[in-house]
């Protein structure tokens, strides 16, 4: 059951791609590389386990390497990389760490929620992750887990969360960090149109900054008790996100007469030869979707 309800809600991922296909009145758009971690067969569409994509500028999922669902590679096998130069782009190593006090997610949120409210009344949260410091205009451009852009929460703590946040009345995105950069990603071409728009619709108002209760959610290291030997590991994160507004939900409801969580909790691996993740729900604590589990 687990499996289907992975593969159905990657699938959800590449519908934007899928739609803007079938647009296309033309020649067919070649297949995905071997790079793009996604393999389409004729009845089965295989995609890599990892951090799930934020879409980027264009729209599109951010890369993930790793083995897929239904390939021979069991799940959290390590992962062999693709050669600088052969397959993909030699990366950039940013080396950059915090500095802050080491703060868990509801506590960086109590600190950045009236700078996101002074920016604009409206505002709703998107993104709560623990980043390097100078990375904020490439945070949603990327996969959660990438090393040169998050940073791991040992124990659910970080020194410096950022905090991205929407403004249905203004069309607009922020990302404000702990150590005090502040990063208008409109202006920096670093969101999505679509991604925006989303965030405007009216089932998504519990998001408000301004009426959301800390007290009501599940802090970042309580959860960290609940993830086994990943909880232990030094380069595990957790981030605090609003899947819907992302583009990666709905996630799958805990039970069938359940809702789809409108606010969640990510972990991860900043080791890219770590590919898992685990979900859990922000208001119960409850794991809603987890990569390892068989």
């Amino acid at each position: 059951m687990k499996r289907k309800s992975t593969t159905f809600l990657f699938s959800l991922l590449l519908l934007p791609t899928l739609a803007l296909a079938g647009c296309d009145s033309g020649t067919q758009p070649a297949g995905p590389t071997a790079t793009t971690g996604i393999i389409n067969t004729p009845t089965t569409i295989l995609i890599t386990e990892g951090a799930l994509p934020i879409p980027t500028s264009d729209g599109t999922p951010g890369p993930i390497t790793g083995p897929t669902i239904g390939s021979a590679d069991p799940l959290g096998s390590p992962v062999t990389l693709p050669t600088p130069g052969e397959n993909a782009p030699t990366p950039t190593n940013v080396i950059a760490t915090g500095t802050g006090d080491a703060l868990t997610a509801l506590q960086a949120l109590e600190q950045l929620k009236p700078k996101a409210l002074a920016w604009q009344k409206d505002a709703r949260i998107g993104l709560l992750s623990n980043i390097r410091p100078g990375q904020e205009k490439n945070l949603l451009g990327t996969t959660l887990g990438d090393p040169n852009v998050n940073e791991p929460t040992p124990g659910g703590k970080g020194r410096n969360w950022t905090l991205v946040a929407f403004s249905p009345s203004i069309k607009g995105a922020i990302a404000i960090s702990a150590d005090g950069a502040q990063v208008d990603l409109v202006k920096e071409g670093a969101v999505a149109e679509e991604a925006i728009a989303r965030f405007v619709a009216p089932h998504l108002s519990s998001l408000d900054l301004s009426t959301l209760n800390k007290s009501n959610l599940v802090d970042s290291d309580a959860l960290f008790t609940k993830m086994g030997e990943q909880g232990k590991s030094q380069t595990t994160g957790i981030a605090l996100l609003a899947p819907d507004g992302l583009g990666l939900g709905p996630l799958p409801t805990p039970s069938p007469e359940g809702d789809s969580p409108h606010l969640a909790y990510e972990a991860f691996s900043t080791n890219p030869r770590v590919q898992t993740f685990i979900f859990f729900d922000a208001l119960t604590g409850n794991v809603i979707l987890d990569s390892s589990a068989p």
